[in-house]
């Protein structure tokens, strides 16, 4: 069996491999990893990888971005836009559009398995969900603002267009 350095399998040893990947790739400074988790901020953004791994389980990729707070004026709205962007995983990227408890803040997250994910299959997953969270955050920004929206906000699969006429802004560009 081939070691897991030579195909780019990401494990618990080479994390900061990733994220030193991450960083080149993208043309930013690499994050310092606490409790293997780094932080960065993302077109003004809180963006969170975290490489979560309990005994026994398997190693897991977390992705997340803070899309900040939802106004308070038509929230029944927004909240039923991003129930139908979960609708088969379109318009989030894959993700899961959330509302935190404890301070109200609309959160998109994604966890993928470590097991057989290259680096460029990482990367690739991370631009993804953190395009969707650009889009989700000018979205939520769109309601805040009082822009009209349609009745529903959900982008096919694919779509190169999203709710409000959003369109994908280069979370970052590979």
């Amino acid at each position: 069996m081939r070691r897991t350095e030579e195909i780019g399998i990401i494990n618990f040893m080479d994390f900061s491999d990733f994220v030193q990947q991450f960083a080149e790739r993208f043309g930013i400074q690499a994050p310092e990893i606490v409790d293997d988790a780094v932080a960065f901020d993302a077109d003004g953004m809180p963006f969170f990888l975290m490489r979560v791994a309990k005994e026994g389980a398997s190693e897991y990729l977390v992705v997340a971005a803070d899309l900040g707070e939802p106004p308070p004026e038509r929230l029944e709205k927004l909240y039923q836009a991003l129930l139908d962007a979960g609708h088969n995983f379109a318009g989030a990227g894959g993700g899961v559009l959330a509302r935190n408890p404890s301070d109200g803040h609309i959160w998109l997250q994604s966890r993928e398995p470590f097991a057989l994910m290259d680096i460029e299959t990482a990367i690739s997953k991370v631009k993804t969900l953190g395009d969707a969270a650009i889009n989700w955050r000018d979205i939520i920004k769109e309601y805040r603002e009082g822009a009209s929206m349609p009745e529903s906000a959900t982008a096919d699969e694919g779509s190169a267009e999203l709710p409000g006429g959003a369109s994908p802004s280069g979370f970052m560009m590979v």
